[in-house]
């Protein structure tokens, strides 16, 4: 029931805090599994994160908003394709 959950979550775009959130979290265990890429692209949304905070301008939440679009396309993109995998490796 969590997998649906959570796929239900990466299913929209990212533009509400919560679902910004939905997307770090993904990221963070995703870098904590080894994954380069996902490191790279918590890093970016983080700073992102961070920059807006700092100034609560609207230039700023815009480039919170884009960098966690950026990041959704990224993992639901390498999530699917790594679920693709693991079905091709399962025995018949």
């Amino acid at each position: 029931m969590k997998r649906i959950n959570y796929l239900e979550g990466l299913a929209t775009p990212p533009t509400s805090d919560t679902a910004i959130e939905i997307v770090e979290d993904k990221l963070l265990d995703l870098a904590i599994g080894g994954d380069w890429e996902a490191s790279q692209q918590y890093a970016d949304l983080y700073l992102s994160r961070l920059n807006w905070e700092r100034t609560r301008s609207a230039e700023h939440r815009q480039n919170l908003v884009d960098q966690a679009q950026r990041a959704h396309a990224w993992v639901t993109v390498n999530c699917f394709a790594i679920e693709a995998l693991r079905q091709l490796e399962r025995p018949c």
